[in-house]
């Protein structure tokens, strides 16, 4: 048997590389058909993610191929191909930034958390979802429970988020929460996290927060009694101006009126 010499075996090496690096890019990319040329098309994220469900449009105008690439909760981009002779099959990457969204978050008070930061990267999460890292410091948070957060989206309803993870970074909750990408695309253009840091919140907020589980429930009944669970632990003994209470907590209401009554001095 002839034994293969160095070089051999280093070609060999560096096709099998160059191959193993395009290939990814071959399997993703879509093909579009326009004219006499064909297009593939590889839509990626800032990280270069695969965006699978992009929205793409090609189009010919004389040697010029424009392409324009969307997806939910990205940046739309347009490129620009000018086609040569001889040439019918061109490739083209095209990388859709993350929109640039405000993110706030405040108490069940409604007071900003000026000790909060959060992190913007993106890596690991599935590109239809976008991620908000919210580091809140350990003493300034009771209770670190997913439950007592909340992200609200004022055009998408409330609260939206699909998961939360906590964890420990230094002297930080590291509050991990995932939300559909297609929320960024509203106009308002923010998104805000509150936050229950409190043993009972103000009347004031109280009102909100009952206005807020009213508009709920004529949408969204299960929600309603989720939020409604958490806000009866926080919620202060008083009369309120909204009348009647929200069914989702009228009798948790009425069961701390009793219990303080039964236990005055």
């Amino acid at each position: 048997m002839k034994r293969l010499n160095g070089t051999v075996i280093f070609q060999a090496l560096m096709t099998l590389a160059i191959f193993s690096l395009v290939l990814p890019a071959v399997l993703f990319a879509a093909e579009y058909k326009v004219g006499p040329y064909t297009l593939d098309v590889d839509v990626r994220s800032s990280l270069m993610q695969v965006i699978p469900h992009a929205y793409v449009r090609c189009r010919l105008s004389g040697n010029t191929i424009k392409i324009s690439a969307s997806a939910p909760g990205y940046v739309a981009q347009t490129d620009e191909i000018t086609v040569k002779p001889g040439q019918l099959i061109y490739p083209v990457i095209i990388r859709l930034p993350d929109k640039k969204v405000s993110l706030e978050v405040m108490t069940f008070d409604y007071k900003p958390i000026v000790s909060a930061y959060f992190d913007r990267y993106q890596g690991g999460t599935p590109t239809d979802d976008y991620a908000i890292n919210l580091y809140l410091p350990i003493k300034s948070w009771p209770h670190p429970k997913p439950q007592n957060v909340k992200v609200n989206q004022p055009g998408y309803g409330w609260p939206i988020q699909k998961t939360c993870e906590i964890s420990v970074f230094a002297d930080f909750y590291k509050v991990r929460m995932l939300v559909d990408r297609a929320v960024l695309d509203d106009p308002k253009n923010e998104l805000l996290i509150y936050v229950n840091t409190s043993e009972e919140i103000s009347v004031a907020a109280a009102e909100q927060w009952l206005l807020t589980l009213a508009r709920l429930e004529a949408n969204d009944r299960q929600m309603a009694e989720q939020l409604a669970g958490i806000l009866a632990a926080v919620m202060p003994v008083a009369e309120f101006s909204v009348s009647p209470l929200p069914r989702s907590i009228a009798a948790a209401v009425t069961l701390k009126r009793r219990f303080k009554e039964l236990h005055r001095d």
